[in-house]
This record gives structure tokens, sequence and C-alpha cells, in this order.
């Protein structure tokens, strides 16, 4: 497909071949503390299997019309389901040149019954004058489960989840009638709890039409009963081009336990951490988007040069000391007070994948953790919407620390050590 892609890339052909060798070959994983890599396909959830997965179908369904001496009348392909019409005389022939292109690709054959065939959620049926019509179609172990009513989710999704199904059953099915139709989106509906008024309102107004003006940016926001809608609401009254799309913290990974291997904190990449000072309560707050280990590397370097520097003789008061203050402010703390932090033990506070909002997340933990040796201008970027809050979250920390303090001291006061 060089041809095709050329148009599109600076790069050249063997260079081409060799970034894509790099990706392919690169799927790699641990499971119990072995590492093993994929020798056959791509790996399941990386971004290029799709792609590489319509392109191998493609090649391989234009090799196997070629190959074929009788060529089907009709072929229609989405993503791995083919739809072909053909004699039923040449069924077994063309399946086994299809199966004949890749001994690790093998289709099976799916034939009509009684001048029906289904493919995807669609049910073709062929008529007596050579015609066809369609109908909306479920498989038999299909539960009917869609998003249910009573769902922790945002309203405008359900009423989606509605609007789209009854869409979906009008285009598809033109055997049924129209009251046939209504009957049967009133029976999926309601096995997911939908109101029957709610249902009767969506099936009696005009056919909706798509809106032209899409926002130019989405915002991903947790969901929150009653604030995120309003939020939302407050956007679209504002006329910004923002649009807002929910994300969902309780979702069928945190309800399972995670098959992998543990990632240890020090292999944890994008986090934002804290040191603790040895000597004082002091504590140093930073993030990193590499290996937690890789930047505890840095933090040592910084401290081994000034213990080498020390060792020959300088003293905290020299240049050759002070010019390591611009390292960091963990460095500047060490010279200052001449104390050393549990650089050896760090703690995560937090984690992301998105670059900017670590950003962000760095600045509200130097914000709200007291003792912090970080410079006033780790934070000069972060916007005042936050300071009310943090400043809540702040007071809260600062009191349940006190609590605890006190509460050790009266354990420690009734139960003194013999």
């Amino acid at each position: 497909m060089w041809d095709e892609i050329r148009g599109n890339t600076n790069i050249n052909l063997d260079l081409f071949l060799e970034i894509v060798d790099f990706c392919i070959g690169a799927s790699c994983f641990c499971f119990r503390q072995k590492f093993y890599v994929q020798i056959s396909g791509t790996a399941m959830g990386s971004p290029l299997s799709p792609i590489l997965a319509d392109i191998v179908m493609e090649n391989l369904l234009r090799r196997a019309t070629t190959a074929a001496n009788i060529l089907p009348e009709l072929i229609r392909k989405y993503v791995d389901d083919l739809f072909l019409v053909l004699h039923k005389d040449q069924v077994n022939a063309v399946l086994a040149t299809f199966n004949s292109q890749n001994p690790r690709i093998l289709f099976t054959c799916e034939v009509e019954e009684n001048g029906r065939l289904p493919f995807l959620d669609l049910l073709v049926i062929r008529q007596e004058d050579g015609s066809v019509k369609t109908d909306w179609y479920a498989k038999p172990i299909s539960s009917g489960r869609i998003l249910n009513y009573f769902s922790f989710h945002p309203s405008d999704q359900k009423l989606a989840v509605v609007n789209n199904f009854i869409d979906r059953v009008r285009r598809l099915s033109t055997t049924r009638s129209r009251e046939e139709q209504d009957i049967l989106i009133h029976q999926h509906l309601s096995k997911n709890d939908y109101p029957r008024t709610l249902i009767n309102r969506f099936l009696h107004q005009p056919p909706r039409t798509d809106n032209p003006e899409k926002p130019a940016t989405y915002r991903s926001i947790p969901y929150v009963h009653g604030l995120s809608s309003s939020i939302k609401r407050i956007l679209h009254k504002s006329n910004t081009a923002i649009g807002i799309s929910h994300s969902y913290r309780n979702t069928v990974g945190h309800l399972y336990k995670n098959a992998k291997d543990p990632v240890s904190d020090l292999n944890k990449c994008n986090v934002v951490y804290r040191i603790d000072c040895k000597d004082c309560p002091s504590t140093y707050i930073g993030m990193t988007t590499n290996k937690l280990r890789n930047r505890m590397y840095g933090h040592q370097t910084h401290v081994n040069t000034l213990e080498r520097r020390l060792s020959e003789g300088h003293q905290y008061t020299d240049p050759e000391i002070l010019q390591l203050q611009e390292k960091s402010a963990l460095i500047q703390h060490c010279i200052e007070q001449q104390h050393r932090f549990n650089i050896s033990n760090p703690s995560i506070v937090d984690t992301t994948h998105k670059k900017q909002a670590l950003q962000v997340l760095e600045m509200c933990h130097i914000t709200t953790t007291s003792n912090t040796v970080n410079h006033r201008t780790d934070t000069d970027n972060l916007s005042c919407a936050y300071a009310h809050l943090l400043a809540q979250i702040k007071n809260q920390r600062a009191e349940r620390s006190a609590s605890s303090t006190i509460q050790n001291n009266r354990r420690e006061t009734a139960d003194p050590t013999p």
C-alpha cells in the first residue's frame, strides 16, 4: 500500500518499514515475573491494531477475489465480517479460496435459511422477485441489555440511548409496520426500565436532524450527579465552544481484581511524588513523566555531587556548592539546612496519564501540603479558581493531623512505656 501512503508522509519507504516493524515487534509484556513477546498478530488495545487489521483484511479480500475462479456477485465487508452473494453450489469453493490465503486466518460460513441471513444487527430477507428487505436483528443468545434507566449516568446519555435505538429499528426494519416497530421498541426499552411515557414521547416526536454546529473542543470531567449537568448547562449558556463528555470512576476495571502483574511504585510513570526530609518535617513535592526510579536517580546524583564536593574540602558557602541550588528545591534545602532527604523511599501522592493535568496536580499538592521546600514560583501557573477549594483541603488536613497528634499523646499518657 506504499503508493497510497507515500503522499501523506515525508518518510522514505525503508525508514517507514523500520518504524512499523519496531512498533509491531515492541509487543512485550510481563506476567508472573516473566517477560513475553508476541510472535503473531498485534497486541489487543494497541492503537495500531485496528488499523493493521483493516489493512490485512483489505489485502486478503483483494487476493482472495483475484485467486477465485468464481467471483461473487456482491461483497460487503465490515471489519472481519463479510457479506457475499453467490450461487449456492459455489459456497464451498469460495470458502476454500478465502481460507487458503493465510493459515492463521480461517473463515466460517453461514448460509441463508428460508431466504433469511443475519449480518451484524441486520436480518437480510430475500424476496421471491429477487428484491431484498431488511429487519432489525438480535442474536438468540442476546440478553437485550442496554444502558439501564436507573444506572448512574447522565440523563442526556440515557435519552440518546432511547433515540438511537428507535432510529436503528426504524431504519433497519422494512418488513414491519409502524405499529409492529413500536411494539418491538417498547419491549426492549421496557426490559431496561425505561418509562413508557418517555418511550412514547420519543416515538411521536419528529425525526431529529444532526446539529451542524459542533463544539471545537471537548473536555472530559468526572460525572457527579447534579453537579456535572449544571456545569454543562452553564458552559452551554455562555456560548463557549467547549463540549463536555463525562468519565466514570466506578468502571468494570475497578470491580474486578487486576489480573496483570502489579507495577512497583518506582517503575510507575506520570506520577506526583513526595520525599520527606530525614532531619525535619519538611517535604518535597515533584512530578515525573518517566519512571519514578529514574527521577530518584537524578535527585540522588545531585546529592552525591554535593557529598563529593564536601569531601574534597569545600564548605556549604563555597560557590562550587551554592551553584547546585539551581538544580531543584530539594538540593537547595540540603545545602541551606544541611539536611538530607529519604530519596530511597518516595511516596506517590497522585497519578494521571495527561501531561497537562499532571502539572496541575503537582501544583495542587504543593499548595495543600504543609512544610514543603518547593519554590513559591512552582505554583505561579495555578489558576486562582482553585484557591478556595485548596485552602479548605489544606485546613482539613491540618485539623486531621492535629487531632491525630492529640490522640497519640493521650495514648502515650494513658499507657506509659515501662
